[in-house]
């Protein structure tokens, strides 16, 4: 399952956050007698590179792919395995789920459209929407450039999914659904500043795909993926890619099954590996030709940058993005100038995020954090679906952001309204823990009565109140 953190504090998004380098590293000047330093932006040694996985991944992970390229040619690295009992090794032809990195394709579709006349950068988004919806609007229209720059104010996620829905609230979520939600939604500021939406790129892909006549994924594997020659960059995947998939785990390295968002796919449904990846970071680097070159120029105009986050990494412009699904963390990111680039991918969703493995590896003066442990599981509480049944409902947090809670099975389903759906998992009669984000939540009652709760996300706790239900 896949899950945008709440708006408050979108550190983990379902797709992932637009990638921010920090200007870090100066050139130093040879001194006399002291040997000349290699270039801090050419990329390490195999050797270099598995001595960093591996202490990453000693005590957190399950397997991981990096992918570098240059103008000698592209090179894997890989350590640990594609699942938690060892059975199958990885390599540069593993599947992952890449999640966010699926927006930055999606941007690729619309410089592509945009170059061939069908749409205009600036139309407003509402010229494409079907006959009966609306676009919601407060002062200037939505346009398609602010659903690609997260500049929409549409919310991280629609907040009409349902809890009960089979085989889950995401995969059940309809187009119906997307539209009457959007149809409904009061913006609660004007277009134009940057806040993350993985909704507002998925209204995008299926808009673009409108515009074609066709749906999202024929018209990527159409204008992007078939040209380029990435055959195991996909949504729906192929038996040979299924045996190739690396099965993800959470952030205790426990298997943890994905969901998949069927009505937004444009916002983080691939799937790829890392030699596509690789390949895909070629063409964007000028080291192989492609009808797509002018696009992908485009793509990255400064003030534009298409789907890619565009930063400054010790004076150099670099683009990237990384992403995040239930299961898995990926990342890429290169420099024009250098002609480099670096591509990771993790098959557990641990706490540790690959973006700045990726950064290292680009730039050697960038530092890395140091690893962090997997931590070990709670002790998963039997409750009854009774004890269970009593969380459910609705709790507004001390920030004005709602959750909205039911019981799955047994576990509880959060909806951070507006930021997607966590799983939770009993450690206590009153305490419950998140697979996948370093997230608990506490119960408080009076009696027997249900009154509150607290949510504890990274260290900060944050309380609640139980909101009576509607009448």
């Amino acid at each position: 399952m896949e899950r945008a953190q709440p708006m408050r504090r979108l550190a983990v998004p379902f797709a992932a956050i637009v990638l921010l380098c920090s200007a870090v590293g100066h050139a130093q000047e040879t001194q006399p007698g002291i040997a000349a330093q290699p270039d801090p932006w050419q990329l390490p040694s195999n050797e270099e590179i598995r001595k960093v996985l591996a202490d990453r991944m000693s005590h957190n992970g399950v397997g991981m792919v990096v992918g570098v390229i240059d103008a000698a040619g592209p090179r894997i690295v890989t350590y640990g395995q594609s699942d938690s009992r060892g059975s199958r090794p990885l390599d540069g032809d593993t599947v992952f789920q890449i999640g966010s990195l699926t927006k930055v394709f999606t941007g690729l579709l619309l410089a592509d459209m945009v170059q061939r006349g069908e749409v205009g950068i600036d139309d407003p988004a509402a010229k494409y929407l079907p006959p009966g919806v609306t676009m919601p609007q407060r002062g200037r229209p939505i346009t398609l450039i602010d659903l690609s720059k997260h500049w929409s104010a549409l919310p991280s996620m629609p907040t009409n999914f349902s809890l009960d829905a089979r085989p889950n609230p995401y995969e059940a979520y309809t187009t119906e659904q997307l539209y009457e939600f959007l149809s409904g939604y009061q913006l609660p500021r004007e277009p134009g500043k940057q806040v993350y939406s993985n909704f507002g790129v998925a209204l995008l892909g299926r808009l673009l795909a409108r515009q074609a006549g066709m749906e999202y994924e024929p018209l990527l594997e159409q204008r992007v993926l078939a040209p380029l020659g990435l055959a195991s960059t996909s949504i729906k995947v192929s038996q040979d890619q299924q045996r190739r998939l690396a099965p993800g785990h959470d952030r205790y390295l426990e298997p943890v099954e994905t969901w998949n968002l069927l009505a937004m796919p444009a916002s983080g449904s691939l799937r790829s590996s890392a030699n596509d990846l690789l390949r895909f970071l070629a063409f964007n680097l000028g080291l192989r030709d492609t009808p797509l070159k002018v696009a992908m120029e485009y793509q990255r105009v400064p003030g534009r940058s298409l789907g890619w986050g565009r930063s400054t990494m010790a004076g150099e412009t670099v683009y990237g993005h990384d992403g995040g699904k239930e299961g898995y963390r990926s990342a890429a990111i290169f420099n024009p100038r250098t002609q480099t680039g670096v591509v990771v991918l993790m098959n557990a969703r641990t706490d540790d995020r690959p973006i700045p493995v990726a950064q290292h590896l680009l730039y050697r003066k960038s530092p890395i954090p140091p690893p962090t442990r997997a931590p070990d599981r709670p002790k998963i509480a039997p409750l009854d679906a009774t004890a269970l049944d009593a969380y459910a409902g609705e709790y507004r947090l001390e920030s004005g952001d709602t959750l909205r809670i039911a019981r799955r099975e047994q576990h509880l389903l959060v909806d951070y309204i507006g930021g997607g759906i966590g799983t939770f998992f009993a450690s206590g009669p009153q305490t419950f823990f998140c697979n996948t984000a370093d997230e608990q939540i506490e119960f408080h009652k009076e009696g027997a009565r249900v009154t509150g709760l607290t949510l504890t996300a990274e260290g900060k706790p944050e309380r609640a109140v139980r909101t009576p239900p509607a009448r």
